[in-house]
């Protein structure tokens, strides 16, 4: 929460030192003497109406940054009378003067720097981009359970799901509070509870979205609700679920229509939806080759659900920037979408790493925007087309092959993890400060609390890239038997979804080095390491047979 608080009050203090620079431009620039009805009964007798009219917003741009900077020194709360509290402060003047310039026929001037700062004053808002707030599924559980525990009511963690979420909707609507302001909490539900005050403290428009990881029931959209409501949030934070394990992925699209089912909750967000799906997490748990078609499934029965109860979905791409966290090219990615699913409007999410490729420079970034812009636009006026059965049923059998295979590295050699201890970087990667977010969600062996992103890093720093292509052997070696091979064929040349994911795997095939790998095994391992580095090497070295094998050489 605190560190929230601090990123938000960064923000405005940037947001407010651009806005004043372009003022004082505004200022300089307009030394009009004619003005409006409006500006002279507020400015009086003057030379300079205009100057003198934006005078006290650029004074108060630089009070709000002065006071920032004050309170973040003194580790103090700001005094909300010193800060500009909303974005109308600075668009109302603004449209004033562009009606005032346009009333005495300076339309090209109220037409170019005054236009163009009202465009970005609306675009920006407060401080520069709503900031989402992101919490797990089970840290909302926890607090509640704990309330409950204390206030003396029934067991909630014993509660079945329909009970939980009879309950959430009983404390929702009830005037009541349930949670008393002077509650004792431990560390963990205290921090919890501390960032639901610190978003009914924030001004709305600098918060977006309320992101629940690990999401597999409405019980966790709700709770996330009645927390709201219980600080005080006059206007919720719209709730997006993220599914990222392979079963919440399939088993949510039930979960949304179970949650649709509550006309509370559907007319409070008046028919809106977002719905994150997870590209990373999924990749982790069930390998590339069966999250990707667990996520296009996913999809393809949010997008059903959303139509049956006429709700406007928007889907969220948790995409991160290398193939095996659901990286790629955006066009190539947009129009593979399950059609019918983009409808000129998505979300996606730009991982640190892409940031600077992308948006480096004023030319990548307007290229980077079209191709978004462009991509939305196609998907939505000219989808791909719905796969056929055959193409389904194939997948289907080989995403179900891969998944097993996948795991079976996993969980069925106790030295599979112990090589990717000793052999990769991760640890080195875990104590680097270049994430977001610390390497584990508990500090625990099990790999499911091991975050994607170091999982994915240390695998590509010895050059095997194992996330991205790890049980996609035994799929092909399925799709080469028999009548398979001519589906396969059909889907690759007919399918953009499949094409797609075949091209990032052939891209994924040749970063691998066989010679790196070998070296590090030579340092590092012992012989029982060894063996599970040839396995793994030996099937990497199938896999790129297979793929030259089956893939036609004009698209390798």
């Amino acid at each position: 929460a605190k560190t929230t608080k601090e990123v938000i009050l960064l923000s405005r203090w940037e947001a407010a030192s651009l806005y004043e620079k372009e003022f004082t431009k505004l200022i300089q620039s307009l030394s009009l003497h004619d003005c409006s009805k409006k500006i002279k009964k507020v400015v009086g007798k003057t030379w300079e109406p205009y100057r003198v009219f934006l005078r006290p917003i650029r004074n108060k741009l630089n009070q709000t940054q002065k006071e920032i900077e004050s309170c973040l020194k003194e580790n103090r709360e700001p005094k909300k009378t010193l800060l500009v509290q909303s974005v109308n402060e600075i668009i109302q003047p603004l449209n004033d003067v562009y009606n005032s310039l346009s009333s005495v026929k300076c339309q090209i001037i109220a037409n170019g720097i005054v236009l163009d700062l009202i465009r970005r004053a609306h675009t920006f808002g407060l401080n520069l981009t709503k900031l989402d707030i992101r919490q797990e599924a089970a840290r909302h559980y926890k607090l509640i359970t704990s309330v409950c525990k204390k206030l003396g009511i029934a067991d909630y963690s014993k509660l079945s799901e329909e009970a939980k979420i009879k309950f959430l909707s009983k404390e929702y609507k009830s005037k009541r509070p349930l949670i008393p302001q002077n509650i004792k909490l431990d560390a963990d539900d205290n921090e919890t509870w501390t960032t639901f005050k610190m978003i009914s403290e924030s001004p709305r428009e600098c918060l977006g979205a309320y992101v629940i990881s690990m999401a597999s029931n409405v019980s966790d959209i709700l709770a996330v609700m009645l927390l709201q409501k219980e600080v005080g949030v006059k206007s919720c934070l719209r709730i997006v679920p993220l599914f990222e394990t392979l079963s919440d992925l399939q088993n949510s699209h039930i979960v949304m229509e179970n949650l649709f089912k509550h006309s509370w909750y559907v007319n409070y967000f008046k028919k809106n939806q977002e719905i994150m799906i997870g590209y990373s997490d999924s990749s982790k748990d069930a390998g590339k080759f069966a999250a990707s078609w667990a996520q296009y499934c996913a999809q393809e029965k949010l997008g059903n659900i959303a139509t049956k109860y006429k709700i406007k979905l928007t889907l969220f791409h948790g995409r991160g920037g290398s193939v095996g966290r659901g990286g790629g090219p955006v066009y190539a990615a947009l129009l593979s979408q399950p059609p019918g699913t983009v409808n000129a409007r998505t979300r996606v999410t730009e991982q640190g790493e892409v940031i600077q490729q992308k948006y480096g420079s004023e030319s990548l970034a307007e290229y980077s925007l079209g191709t978004y812009i462009g991509a939305v636009l196609e998907a939505t006026l000219s989808p791909p087309i719905q796969p056929k059965k055959e193409w389904r049923n194939l997948i289907d059998e080989m995403s179900i092959l891969s998944s097993k295979s996948y795991r079976r590295y996993l969980n069925n050699d106790k030295n599979f993890l112990r090589y990717f201890d000793e052999i990769t970087p991760k640890n080195i990667i875990g104590k680097l400060y270049i994430g977001s977010r610390p390497a584990k969600r508990k500090q625990s062996q099990d790999i499911k609390n091991l975050r994607a992103i170091p999982w994915v890093f240390a695998w590509t720093q010895i050059r095997l890239v194992l996330p991205a292509w790890l049980g996609t052997t035994e799929a092909l070696q399925l799709a080469a038997k028999g009548k398979n091979k001519l589906i396969l064929k059909d889907m690759l040349y007919r399918w953009p979804f499949f094409y797609e994911m075949m091209d990032m795997l052939d891209m994924i095939l040749t970063k691998t080095n066989q010679r790196v790998i070998e070296y590090y095994e030579e340092c590092l391992a012992d012989n029982d390491l060894k063996k599970i580095g040839r396995n793994l090497r030996k099937n990497l070295s199938l896999l790129i047979g297979l793929n030259k094998k089956l893939i036609p050489s004009h698209i390798l």
